[in-house]
């Protein structure tokens, strides 16, 4: 259970610490008077893997939705915002919010997902493979993020220890892709397009391909303060059904979405071939969450991954209507003739 503790002991310090990101960068915690705006943090940092996060904000927009959108590079903060209520949906790691919920009580729900597999690469200074990682340090974001415990569960399936391996805290991908590349640190877990990279550069290996070890895994997920939901629940009906459009756009436009990323300066210096690769990745890996990522075979694939790991109590101590609320993703699928179980 040491991974549980590690974990309960960072969210302990988040949930206590002050929220301090400085004037006007966020809303206040009170609900806005104007019904029609929205809050929103991602965590990490924008990249060709979350060109449909940047879809999903336009979409809104062009829905007539005032948008406050925000990336924070930590994973832990933006969990903050959301709990804090100084956002009202932020789009991170499961495991972290379900710990939020079963430690703290915290005011918030899992509302949809965007990512239903994983696209983290373990990377390494070349030389690494998985029969040599034991002892290296790997870079992560903040403890506890998805691309640490993916990566942790990921290098269980394959015999590997995850207790073996040092950690340090680098930031999101970008941070630590341009650390592996620097040589700073052994490992890390980084989106694929930026493994593509790293790899053609002839300055890393690839080590571990996450998503092919764990199979259907949230990634991340759409988590929303209670209070947003509640208060207008028309509203975050339209945050859905913009967010689960992104998601089937993502997946069915090859080419917009390769122009849309780069448009938007999220290409990362990928060639053509190689954003036509990682498109491809995400689509033979079902990547997108098409049908809302949340139905009841994701969700407990997700946990029991993480039971395996030691990442979350075993069992929940808390009802998964505590932890999911499919409300939202149940009404669009309704509304688009399909069953409220489709994953």
């Amino acid at each position: 259970m040491k991974r549980v503790l590690g974990s309960i002991a960072v969210l302990g310090s988040a949930l206590a610490a002050s929220l301090l990101l400085g004037p006007g960068s966020l809303a206040s915690t009170s609900r806005s008077a104007d019904s029609n705006t929205v809050n929103v943090v991602e965590a990490g940092s924008t990249d060709f893997s979350s060109a449909d996060v940047l879809y999903w904000v336009d979409l809104m927009r062009k829905n007539g939705i005032n948008v406050n959108f925000n990336v924070i590079d930590s994973a832990s903060t933006g969990l903050k915002t959301v709990i804090s209520g100084q956002a009202d949906v932020f789009i991170g790691s499961l495991p972290t919010a379900i710990l939020a919920v079963v430690n703290a009580n915290a005011p918030i729900h899992i509302i949809a997902a965007n990512d239903q597999a994983s696209d983290y690469i373990v990377v390494g200074l070349p030389g690494t493979t998985l029969a040599n990682v034991a002892g290296k340090t790997m870079g992560i974001d903040t403890p506890g993020s998805a691309g640490q415990i993916s990566a942790e569960i990921g290098f269980q399936k394959n015999g590997i220890d995850p207790s073996t391996i040092h950690y340090v805290t680098i930031g999101g991908t970008s941070a630590r892709t341009a650390a592996i590349l620097a040589g700073r640190i052994d490992l890390a877990p980084i989106h694929y397009p930026n493994a593509l990279i790293a790899e053609a550069s002839g300055k890393a290996v690839q080590v571990l391909d996450v998503g092919k070890a764990l199979g259907p895994y949230i990634q991340s997920g759409l988590i929303a303060n209670d209070n947003f939901t509640k208060s207008n629940p028309a509203l975050a009906q339209k945050v859905v059904n913009a967010f689960i459009n992104a998601e089937r756009w993502a997946a069915s436009n090859k080419y917009a979405y390769i122009a849309y990323a780069a448009k938007n300066g999220m290409d990362n210096g990928m060639t053509g071939p190689e954003e036509a690769q990682a498109w491809d990745y995400y689509k033979a890996d079902n990547f997108f969450g098409v049908n809302g990522g949340i139905c009841n075979k994701y969700f407990y694939d997700t946990v029991r991954l993480n039971w395996q790991l030691g990442t979350l109590p075993k069992p929940l101590p808390v009802p998964a209507s505590r932890l999911v609320d499919q409300t939202f993703v149940k009404a669009y699928l309704k509304a688009h003739h399909q069953k409220p179980t489709t994953c």
